[in-house]
């Protein structure tokens, strides 16, 4: 099927979507409401969601690997969480005053990741953002090392080669610090340092060459906005040792693994500790939620500095945080999550070396993606390779199957759910496997 008739028939299933995105462009910024991607020939719009699936406003079902860019590894509409909230709204849906189920929460929190104390917030860029205002705060040292290629938010800071062109990229050695669009100031820009994921040996000359200057190095433990890119066996570890000599601080950014890769995150999973952790989307179940949390003596700036915020800890969030930390994602949990996404990757790869396609899989347990070049990523450079017009051609092919295989983009990766099944994983590969000759 050439790429014409793909769109066809992903144009005729979906009449509704493209009347609404039509209805939409005059008032919605690119069509959207601010956080689904816009794509060719335009996004889905979606009228329901349960368990494992969705439904758009053609009355088409797809089984969900999207999640909400993993959001919601509780699945759709868990029925625990369900209850808690009609139970909540009766009770209340803000109070602009404590209540205690936040502070059960962030105990459940402390039980997972190596946090003492927590400040809660709404979003993963607030958490990230009081990451970075903490460590220069409690440091008071002005410039941080971010990975080239990772996205931590829309912070000003962090918003620095998150999608440089190579060709203005500079040296691998000594990476440029290019401002992801306009509106950043040179100021900025400087006292962020970029150093390529997996490389701690760059890192310790950026630490070498600002000796004092440096507050912080922030990383993702697990790379997810240029598909999944693990960290390598010694890299986290060699930044704690980092830390500690040249008197900086560790900031994981949890957001995009956190409970994803494991009950108790990349701590668990890697054996390595940070100072400080920023956390959202999967701690939420499905509402807006993100924490910042780690060393008490850290942390406790945040009152110095009156870091606060309306909707942070607002109780609807917190009771759906509540039952996802405390009755899904408890730790028998995980070895069913851990199979099925491992079966996933396992069959991509089975059906990748079949069709003797240009591709490669990876992916850690639940979480995995797909991508379209010919060796294994292992920093953001090597993900610049990947054959986008193919993910394109893969996404909307697998929708018209009746799947959304992962979210879209070639920077994205999918997330099995507590509620999707065998079946649900069998169908996926088996659309996978349709598709896979004309990719």
């Amino acid at each position: 099927m050439s790429d014409e008739q793909l769109i066809e028939l992903y144009k005729e299933r979906t009449k509704n979507s493209a009347e609404l995105f039509k209805k939409s462009i005059p008032m919605l910024v690119g069509g959207i409401g601010g956080s689904a991607p816009s794509y060719d020939p335009y996004p889905l719009y979606v009228k329901r969601a349960n368990g494992s699936k969705i439904w758009d406003v053609d009355g088409n079902e797809y089984i969900d690997f999207n999640l909400c860019w993993g959001v919601l590894l509780v699945g759709h509409r868990h029925p625990l969480i369900v209850s808690g909230l009609v139970d909540q709204i009766e009770h209340g849906t803000m109070f602009g005053l404590p209540h205690e189920e936040s502070i059960e929460v962030a105990n459940a929190l402390g039980e997972r990741f190596p946090i003492e104390k927590v400040r809660f917030v709404n979003s993963g860029s607030e958490s990230t953002l009081y990451a970075i205002r903490l460590a220069r705060s409690y440091t008071g040292k002005d410039k941080i090392i971010k990975i080239e290629g990772s996205y931590h938010g829309v912070m000003d800071s962090l918003h620095i080669s998150k999608r440089p062109r190579l060709g203005e990229a500079g040296p691998y050695q000594r990476p440029s610090r290019i401002p992801y669009g306009k509106g950043i100031t040179p100021g900025t820009v400087e006292d962020t340092l970029i150093a390529p994921f997996n490389n701690a040996d760059i890192i310790k000359s950026l630490l070498e060459e600002h000796v004092g200057e440096v507050a912080a190095v922030i990383v993702e433990p697990v790379m997810m906005n240029a598909g999944v890119i693990p960290a390598e066996k010694e890299y986290l570890k060699e930044l704690r040792e980092l830390a500690n000599e040249y008197n900086i601080l560790l900031i994981f950014d949890e957001v995009k693994t956190g409970p994803k890769i494991a009950y108790g995150g990349a701590t668990e999973y890697f054996g390595v500790e940070p100072d400080l952790i920023a956390l959202a989307k999967a701690i939420g179940g499905g509402l807006p939620l993100g924490a910042c949390g780690g060393k008490a003596e850290i942390i406790d700036v945040i009152d110095e500095e009156g870091l606060f915020g309306t909707f942070s800890a607002n109780p609807l969030s917190i009771r759906a945080s509540k039952i996802t930390l405390t009755k899904i994602l408890t730790r028998d949990v995980y070895s069913k999550l851990d199979k099925l996404g491992n079966n996933l990757l396992k069959g991509y790869a089975d059906i990748i070396k079949d069709h003797r396609l240009e591709a490669i899989v990876q992916g850690i347990n639940s979480c995995g993606g797909i991508l379209f070049t010919k060796t294994p990523v292992r920093d953001y450079r090597a993900w610049t390779t990947v054959d986008k017009v193919r993910t394109h051609r893969y996404w909307i092919s697998m929708a018209n199957e009746g799947i959304i295989p992962m979210a879209y983009g070639a920077d994205e990766e999918w997330l099995v759910s507590v509620q999707h099944t065998e079946e649900d994983i069998e169908n996926h590969l088996e659309a996978f496997k349709k598709v896979a000759p004309n990719i």
